[in-house]
Order: structure tokens, then sequence, then C-alpha cells
């Protein structure tokens, strides 16, 4: 079951917890690699491609601390 379920959440690229228990906030949009990053400026896209050779588990935790800190502002803007 647990093999299945990390399968399963690496192919939908959220967390294991998040299949089991869900989420808080709304999951974000998986990237379109097609879109004009040109748009970004140039410190978005430099962490981008260093988020980009980041190994699984720290791009996980990349987002953890992410979606932690968009949860944090949300609750403080109430």
């Amino acid at each position: 079951m647990q093999d299945k379920l990390r399968v399963l959440a690496d192919w939908l690229h959220v967390s294991a917890d998040e299949l089991r228990f869900g989420t808080l906030a709304p999951a974000p949009k998986a990237l379109d690699l097609s879109a004009d990053l040109s748009a970004l400026a140039m410190q978005d896209r430099d962490m981008l491609a260093k988020y980009s050779r980041l190994s699984v588990a720290d791009r996980k935790t990349v987002c953890d601390v992410v979606v932690a800190l968009a949860l944090a502002a949300t609750l403080k803007n109430r």
C-alpha cells in the first residue's frame, strides 16, 4: 500500500501525506515548461534553474516550505 501511494504521489507531483490527508491550501498548478519563462524576472529564472538541479527530496522540502509560508501569509492577512 505505502509503495503504491509513493508511486502515485510522485506521478502526481504531490506528497504522500497530501494524498492521505488532503491539503489545507489549493494545490499549485504544475509549471508549464513550454511557458514563456522570459516573462519572469532574472532572479526568479535563476531560482528555478537552481531548484531544477536539486534532488527530489530537496525539491519536496522547498515545496513544503513554500506551502507553509503561503499558508502563514493567508492566515496573517485574515
